[in-house]
């Protein structure tokens, strides 16, 4: 008896209850069954080791196509992903990949045709994704990389921001600039990119031996007031503080921006009563009155990456896993001011 039997098309089949011709049609991308029995094949062949058989017994057909997952709140947000997709399109281009953009649903799990039917040889997935969702992508055995996100429990490759050397960097910078007093204003649930620098802000005031201070940091209900810079529902979370930081540190560049705005509506001046200090290094940098004092991050580079490391995942399959932390600098501008007596 064998100890290892390999699994066959009517294992699949009996686990199921349908046909051996319905797994052959599921497996082989072709029509005859539904997408819902496509897509049920394809985990009970997973589970079953029949997929990692067939891809031991020969390497999948080419089709030079990558395809782009991300959600479409956040294609919305036009300062930051359009560049890193730029990156990603540019960098394919380059090696005669050509990129299919699809949205993902955080209502429904809908895998694209392309992906279901085996059209594309890897796929890179922007932003945040659900474990549930990024499993059953897993399970169709092509290659594939997050970007600006990682997942805790889910084992991928992904390219990152060094988010949390980025914001030491960051909050340093205003300590050495005289600042005590320092807030933190973002929402730090929103985005692992958040939390991430939260926990550089909480590294860099522990390291100078500054306490963190409760009444000065805003973490809550931000995200989407920043990107529909809804700056007078800051004003009233504003309005009711006793006392206000010298500094804030925020979590990304539109937070800072809908936060100037607010204080500018409180007759608070940026930098001369409080300065301000973004991350991300968006066009709106530029742009806030005064221009922004923020971390930089090529966003460029990042599609850039993750288009390489994916195109040598698919040229060998098999290699590790790992993340790939991009690093960060200071961009000076204005809305950071020195003070030496480090008083309100």
């Amino acid at each position: 008896m064998d100890k290892k039997k390999k699994p066959r098309l009517k294992d699949i089949a009996d686990k199921l209850g349908i046909s051996v011709n319905a797994v052959s049609l599921a497996l082989n991308n072709k029509v005859g069954v539904s997408d819902e029995t496509r897509l049920q094949v394809l985990r009970v062949a997973d589970d079953l080791g029949y997929l990692d058989q067939c891809k031991a017994a020969g390497k999948r057909p080419h089709y030079n196509n990558i395809c782009v997952l991300l959600e479409e709140k956040v294609f919305k947000d036009t300062r930051f992903y359009p560049k890193v997709i730029l990156g990603i399109e540019n960098e394919a281009k380059a090696n005669h990949y050509d990129t299919l953009l699809n949205f993902i649903s955080k209502d429904r799990y809908d895998v694209p045709q392309c992906i279901e039917r085996g059209k594309v040889d890897g796929i890179i997935v922007l932003g945040h994704i659900d474990d549930e969702y990024l499993n059953l992508l897993k399970a169709f055995k092509i290659p594939l990389i997050l970007v600006d996100y990682a997942s805790m429990s889910v084992n991928t490759d992904a390219v990152l921001t060094q988010n949390i050397p980025g914001a030491f960097k960051g909050t340093e910078y205003l300590i050495k600039n005289g600042h005590r007093h320092i807030g933190f204003f973002g929402e730090i649930d929103a985005a692992m990119s958040f939390n991430e620098r939260w926990l550089g802000f909480n590294m860099a005031l522990n390291h100078y031996h500054i306490p963190v201070s409760s009444e000065y940091c805003i973490t809550r209900n931000v995200e989407e007031n920043a990107l529909k810079n809804n700056y007078l529902a800051i004003v009233d979370m504003l309005k009711d503080m006793k006392s206000f930081p010298t500094a804030w540190f925020c979590a990304n560049d539109s937070a800072a921006a809908v936060l100037i705005n607010a204080l500018k509506n409180l007759g608070k001046k940026v930098p001369d009563d409080i300065s301000v200090m973004g991350f991300d290094d968006i066009d709106i940098c530029a742009m806030t009155e005064p221009q922004l004092t923020t971390m930089h991050i090529s966003k460029e580079v990042m599609g850039i990456t993750a288009v390489k490391e994916l195109l040598d995942n698919i040229k060998a399959p098999n290699t590790m896993q790992r993340h790939i932390r991009l690093p960060v600098r200071l961009k000076e501008r204005d809305s950071v001011r020195r003070i030496t007596d480090g008083k309100h």
